[in-house]
């Protein structure tokens, strides 16, 4: 299990991570007492820092926490020269900056993490595998009766929800591994757990998405049931009844949709970084939504946008080359539409790769991070 794997890296564990508030208001931090000691030592961590354990402990001077007085500089050092450990200089990978800075730029950092070849290379099947479960739907689509539509989209769903947890699962796995050994991670280091979490996976986002798209449909079939047939007159009080199921019909959507969207791209770094139950992800999901939901909402519409800007060029081709931008639409033929599908699920690639990569980085900042403004004093 990748908790198991991770002990003493400072993953899964915060036993001995310290947080450090510089005089400038910038928050850092170091992930053992050891790496804290060297980085004053060295002056690259000023003196008349703040350090605390944990979001809920207080915030304490330097020379009234045991681990680091022994470092205290010495009184009668000269003013005219400055001691070395005032000096803040640029920290290593050992401390980063913390907030919605420190965020924007591990945003940044996620595009080098999520370019690897090995990435990349599952994402590309992914999105290949993607574009095959489209195409035998289209080509199937036609022998289903009216009726029964229904059964083609959900036979689609359920192998597409397989394929986008394996892939998280691989990508999650590897990138957790990089932030705690600050090494690229090898594939064989998280094949065992690969199908575990991806099964665990992808039963909690089938329970989440199974609640929601399952509500959706419900509201939007309630207007059939509640008037069946169309009348000439209409009640008063069956037209106020239809009027206040589609209000709250197109309410939910417009919040079910984006929760959906949260649910997919956090639950796999909930689940794998922590190596939680099914139960305790969705717990822990939910708990995050709460506490922190419009930060999220901030921070994914930032990942969309730079995923964008990575697909575009790869998109906008195949869309010119369809006829759907800058030409006549037309339904596309049997030949034409494997090949549009297959193109479009592997120009996604990039997309894929950076948003699970980038949501790795979120999560960790908003689970371990995110507990105060960095103006804070």
């Amino acid at each position: 299990m990748l908790a198991a794997k991770q002990k003493g890296t400072g993953m899964a564990s915060s036993a001995d991570q310290w947080y450090i508030r510089l005089p400038d208001g910038r928050v850092l931090r170091a992930r053992s007492t050891e790496v804290l000691r060297q980085y004053l030592k060295l002056g690259r961590v000023p003196w008349d820092s703040r350090v605390r354990r944990s979001a809920d402990a207080p915030w304490q001077t330097l020379d009234r926490t045991e681990e680091f007085a022994d470092l205290a500089p010495a009184e009668e050092a000269s003013p005219s020269e400055p001691n070395p450990r005032t000096k803040a200089r640029p920290a290593a990978p050992e401390l980063r900056t913390l907030g919605v800075r420190g965020l924007v730029e591990e945003l940044f950092n996620a595009f080098d993490s999520s370019l690897q070849r090995t990435k990349l290379v599952a994402a590309a099947l992914t999105g290949l595998g993607v574009g095959i479960v489209l195409v035998i739907r289209s080509v199937a689509d036609p022998l289903f009766p009216s009726e029964w539509k229904w059964a083609g989209y959900l036979g689609a769903a359920f192998p597409l929800l397989v394929l986008f947890s394996i892939c998280t699962s691989i990508l999650t796995q590897m990138t957790a591994l990089e932030l705690s050994r600050y090494r690229p991670a090898r594939f064989s280091e998280i094949r065992a757990g690969l199908f575990g979490y991806a099964m665990r996976l992808t039963c909690a986002l089938s329970l989440i998405g199974g609640a929601i798209v399952g509500l959706i449909v419900l509201l939007r079939c309630l207007p059939d049931w509640v008037a069946p047939a169309p009348a000439p007159e209409t009640g008063f009080a069956l037209e106020t009844l239809l009027n206040v199921v589609n209000g709250t019909r197109l309410l939910l959507e417009v919040i079910g949709w984006p929760i959906l969207i949260l649910a997919m791209l956090l639950m796999g770094p909930i689940l794998i970084v922590e190596d939680l139950s099914i139960g305790q992800g969705i717990r822990e999901w939910l708990g995050m939504l709460r506490q922190h939901l419009g930060r999220i909402y901030l921070y994914q519409a930032l990942a969309f946008a730079f995923a964008a800007v990575m697909t575009l060029p790869l998109v906008a081709p195949i869309l010119l080359a369809s006829g759907f931008v800058g030409g006549n639409p037309h339904p596309l033929s049997l030949s034409e539409s494997v090949s549009f599908n297959l193109l479009v699920g592997i120009a996604l690639t990039p997309m894929l790769a950076y948003l699970l990569v980038a949501h790795v980085f979120i999560y960790l900042n908003l689970r371990y991070e995110f507990f105060y403004s960095t103006r804070d004093r």
